[in-house]
């Protein structure tokens, strides 16, 4: 997918997990990459539920790592608080071939800026130097620092205050399809990356006249 106005563009917003990070999807892929057993029975709708408010409060930064992972074991028969946050590492596995590259790319560009817009959480933001490409951008915007998430639109203005820049001068890659209508609500050129392709192949598509 092209983007509308290439010619525009002057920052380069990329997603984490999805984009420049391979991750879990789910708890069942977690536990495998964790070495920890499945559920010993199906998972209520409702305790699903309350697990992913749980969640979205810690990446908001409302809860401690220790009082998330107490919390979520609480909710999780069979799992320690010790189980749950070596579950949570788990999710992170590796950046995507080629992210490094084209971090170091935008970094060394002389026109274009990079910039990170992630939801994420204290814990996974502390890993930050065992994936490299996520620290190589110039601009580094997480929702667990600001109390705001994608696809808050005050989140979108963070980072646009953070790059002093705002509307199609940003090209936005996320894997979610909230996450780009948020984007777009906010005019920013915005392509939805499938994180179970090439990602970074998908970027350098959308971005060519761009780079160059």
């Amino acid at each position: 997918m092209s983007l509308p106005d290439p010619k525009a563009v002057r920052v380069i917003c990329l997603d984490w997990g999805g984009v420049l990070l391979r991750i879990c999807h789910s708890w069942e892929e977690a536990c495998a990459a964790a070495g920890l057993p499945l559920p010993s029975g199906p998972v209520d709708d409702a305790i699903r539920r309350r697990r992913r408010a749980l969640s979205e409060d810690y990446q908001l930064g409302r809860l401690s790592c220790a009082d998330y992972f107490e919390a979520v074991s609480r909710l999780s028969p069979g799992y320690t608080a010790s189980d749950i946050e070596r579950l949570h590492d788990a999710y992170l596995i590796a950046e995507y071939e080629g992210a490094l590259d084209l971090s170091r790319e935008l970094a060394s560009h002389p026109r274009l800026t990079g910039a990170l817009l992630s939801n994420t959480n204290h814990r996974h933001w502390l890993r930050r130097s065992e994936f490299a490409a996520a620290g190589t951008l110039e601009h580094q915007v997480a929702s667990h620092l600001h109390g705001l998430a994608k696809p808050d639109p005050r989140f979108y203005a963070t980072l646009e205050a953070a790059v002093g820049a705002s509307g199609q001068a940003i090209a936005f890659f996320d894997d979610l399809h909230e996450n780009i209508r948020g984007a777009r609500a906010m005019d920013w050129q915005a392509v939805r990356i499938d994180p179970t392709g090439d990602p970074i192949a998908q970027v350098r598509d959308a971005l060519r006249g761009v780079l160059d």
